[in-house]
């Protein structure tokens, strides 16, 4: 391979592996800052030309070269910074490796064995590509998978039902896009899975979710203080629409950093459905429900 080559392919990959690395701590550089320590770190694969027991080929001398690009490129504030980005660089350039390698086995590359030394052929240009791309498709995708899971954690919240000395707490997601309000008090509905309140309801009720009839029919049956507590409000949606169970207990709380908040502007609608498959969160908060 030639200087020149050398030092493009070099510069190419190095630029990605610093690309990637901004990636995954979620970090903004402006582009000629990348391209600049791709280059410095090209620089330093013309070390392969020295004699073989040069100590720049070292472990030691590869680790400072990594510090140094990093520190150029990255302009970290303090150490614990700069430790990070260092391994989201060291992350980005073994998961390209490691990449780069299963394609070229996995594509038949010639591999023999000779006098106790593993040989392989060498690794050609395109495969280096194919693998950057790769690469570069799958950081994106865990990357754009844990921005909408972090999205998702800011939204989310502990809710509290507090109800005739009892209470029970489940997560909660603030849904924007709930517009549901009670029509006698025009109070705003958060719409939480039945089984959070189980130890609330009366067991006629709860018996009527648990077996797959119509809740509402049940109402009817409930006495004293029961029946004031519980009512029903219509829905619809894109799919389907009917009548809801409300639930008025006591008190509804929202958890903050260990306070409780008290909602007194929020009615619980009861439904059957689950919200997630993994019961990772059980309501639907109404935005209006937290002003």
């Amino acid at each position: 391979m030639f200087v020149e080559d050398l030092l493009v392919l070099n510069l190419m990959l190095n630029t990605f592996l610093l690309f990637l690395a901004a990636r995954l701590v979620g970090k903004t550089v402006k582009k000629r800052r990348l391209l600049a320590g791709g280059g410095l770190a090209a620089l330093y694969s013309l070390v392969v030309y020295l004699p073989e027991y040069s100590w720049l080929t070292s472990w030691t001398a590869k680790s400072a070269v990594s510090l140094l690009v990093t520190v150029f490129v990255f302009r970290p504030v303090c150490l614990a910074e700069l430790l990070r980005l260092c391994g989201a660089f060291f992350l980005a350039a073994f998961f390209l490796a490691g990449t780069v390698f299963a394609l070229h086995f996995y594509g038949g590359a010639y591999t023999y064995i000779r006098g106790g030394a593993f040989h392989i052929a060498p690794l050609q240009p395109e495969v280096l590509f194919a693998g950057a791309l790769i690469a570069l498709l799958l950081v994106l995708a865990v990357w754009l998978f844990g921005e909408r899971r972090r999205g998702m954690k800011r939204l989310c919240y502990r809710l509290i039902l507090h109800d005739e000395g009892k209470e029970v707490e489940f997560p909660a997601l603030l849904d924007t896009g709930n517009n549901l309000r009670d029509p006698l008090s025009g109070k705003p509905l958060c719409i939480a899975t039945y089984s959070v309140a189980r130890g609330l309801l009366p067991d006629i009720l709860y018996r009527a979710f648990e077996t797959g009839r119509d809740p509402v029919s049940t109402l009817s049956a409930l006495e004293g203080r029961a029946s004031c507590r519980f009512a029903v409000v219509p829905y619809r949606s894109l799919e389907s629409g009917g009548l809801l169970v409300t639930f008025r207990p006591d008190a509804v709380y929202l958890l903050e950093g260990g306070k409780r908040r008290l909602l007194a502007g929020a009615v619980i609608a009861l439904t059957s459905r689950k919200f997630f498959l993994d019961d990772s969160l059980a309501a639907l908060l109404h935005p209006d429900a937290l002003v």
